[in-house]
């Protein structure tokens, strides 16, 4: 069968394992591409008039067309849902090939997109397993779709929903992801982004993460061997010669005697950079000596608010501010940098709150950026159920998210006070900026407590600015992520003179 991948946003890890497994069943697989160039999807540089201009939608189309498929395959975000649900729309008006949707925002609310008249099937959960029966049994003719696990789809009008099957145990029986399918778009000697685990411990209550543990009753954490993260390094090394390597798991050092087997071999056979995220409640000084000693130069930590009352309550995050101070110390004291992962936009957070976590940032060292984002509720999990029980969300904006009309991390909020927007944008844009803000006027922003004037400030100048916090740290894969933007820029341009010119790839 011929497969067609559609996807909006940046590359995509769940994709490549996807094409590596239909590749070995014998399956040819294309991918229609938009990276969201200037759009929600850029955290960075958003700017809409841009993003008209670099508008990949044609090209999309138009290669889904060429590929001439037999599946196409949409994964979706809340964020990016209706993107592909518009583009599924658009593909019926001259194609009749099947459609499937999968990813997160299938997995939470699989019942509203199998309801589009545009979408054939839908696998809810994990699709290691459920994608290539889909595939086989497609290729058959349609034989035994009622005993794949995961799998919704409709006959003669009726929604038909199988039972959810347990998660792969064995992550090493996966194929090495298929780079070749983003190989066009993304540029691997500069950064190569992998996996080693799946799934999260915790179940902080703003985070989709927590709603996979409640599906598949917490059993949704596996971790890959050694023997399986650094042979794939070592052929992608081979293949890609990367300078860097970013740990993408949404924990990285959950378990010490596998992080000491680990960095030996990584030592020893990869030996370049990495960067990973972390939990301060996990760091101690062995783990940030295995850590050094195997090449990390940076970890990004959640910190998300230093109010610790709504961090327990509202978060379900037990870290206490005591405590995550003690590890941006070690990481000070063992020459280890760190992001900040910080959250605007909680319920019941005040002015007072984002003051506090100015004073505490103010004190960390080796601090390499503040990454400043907005809450945003997703459908069916916790955080969204709280805003619902204490008004805060209505019905019908709550329904509106499975419809995914939200905000996004970055460039929109869910805040209805003025005041509290206001005092947002302005310590938002203070924090971005604080390791290059001279110490004599942050003394003068904490005695004041008046961060307005940095609201003021043109985001063009933030950009700027967070440009030179980036140089002053060092900090590589900020600068690599800048380094992209010729790289897509002259891409979008050449997809779209070979679209105007019949011509597609």
């Amino acid at each position: 069968m011929r497969i067609t991948f559609v996807h909006l946003g940046r590359e995509h890890l769940g994709l490549e394992y996807l094409s590596s497994i239909v590749k070995q069943a014998g399956h040819q697989v294309a991918l229609a591409y938009d990276p969201g160039l200037f759009g929600p999807e850029d955290n960075v540089f958003c700017v809409p008039a841009l993003e008209r201009l670099f508008d990949q939608r044609r090209h999309v189309l138009a290669a889904i067309k060429s590929s001439a498929p037999d599946l196409i395959a949409f994964t979706a975000y809340t964020g990016t849902y209706r993107w592909a649900r518009g583009v599924a729309a658009e593909i019926r008006q001259f194609l009749k090939a099947p459609i499937v949707f999968g990813g997160i925002h299938a997995t939470l609310v699989p019942e509203t997109v199998i309801a589009d008249e545009n979408v054939d099937y839908v696998i809810q959960g994990e699709g290691f397993q459920a994608f290539p029966r889909l595939v086989n049994a497609l290729a058959a003719g349609g034989q035994g779709l009622d005993e794949i696990d995961n799998l919704w789809f409709k006959r003669r009008g009726v929604v038909v929903r199988n039972k959810l099957g347990p998660p792969l145990a064995d992550l090493d029986s996966l194929p090495f992801p298929d780079k070749t399918l983003f190989e066009k778009d993304v540029n691997y000697i500069d950064d190569y982004v992998i996996i080693s685990s799946l799934g999260c411990v915790f179940n902080c209550s703003y985070c989709c993460e927590s709603y996979l543990n409640q599906l598949y009753h917490h059993q949704y954490f596996r971790r890959r061997s050694v023997a399986s993260v650094i042979g794939e390094l070592i052929v992608m090394k081979r293949r890609y010669h990367f300078k860097e390597v970013m740990f993408n798991d949404a924990l990285f050092f959950t378990d010490k005697a596998w992080l000491k087997a680990l960095m030996t071999e990584y030592r020893r056979c990869v030996g370049v950079p990495f960067r990973c995220f972390g939990k301060v409640s996990h760091l101690d000084d062995d783990i940030c000596r295995l850590l050094k000693e195997g090449g990390c130069y940076c970890i990004e930590f959640g910190m998300q608010t230093w109010n610790e009352t709504l961090k327990k309550e509202v978060l379900h995050r037990h870290e206490t501010n005591a405590g995550a101070l003690a590890a941006f110390k070690r990481c000070d004291r063992f020459g280890l940098r760190y992001d900040i992962d910080h959250i605007f936009g909680l319920p019941g957070e005040k002015t007072a709150d984002h003051l506090e976590g100015l004073r505490y940032y103010s004190q960390l060292k080796r601090l390499n950026r503040i990454k400043c984002h907005n809450l945003t509720y997703f459908p069916n999990t916790a955080i969204t159920r709280y805003a619902l029980e204490n008004r805060l969300l209505t019905a019908e904006e709550t329904g509106k998210l499975a419809q995914g009309d939200i905000s996004d991390f970055f460039h929109g909020d869910a805040i209805r006070d003025k005041g509290l927007r206001q005092a947002k944008d302005a310590f938002s844009k203070c924090y971005k900026l604080l390791p290059v803000i001279p110490r004599v006027v942050v003394r003068y922003l904490l005695r004041s407590g008046d961060c307005r004037v940095f609201g003021r400030i043109p985001g063009p100048l933030i950009v700027l600015g967070q440009l030179l916090v980036a140089v002053k740290g060092r900090d590589y894969r900020y600068l690599v992520y800048l380094k992209y933007y010729p790289l897509r820029i002259k891409r979008s341009l050449g997809r779209k003179m070979r679209h105007r010119s019949g011509h597609f790839s």
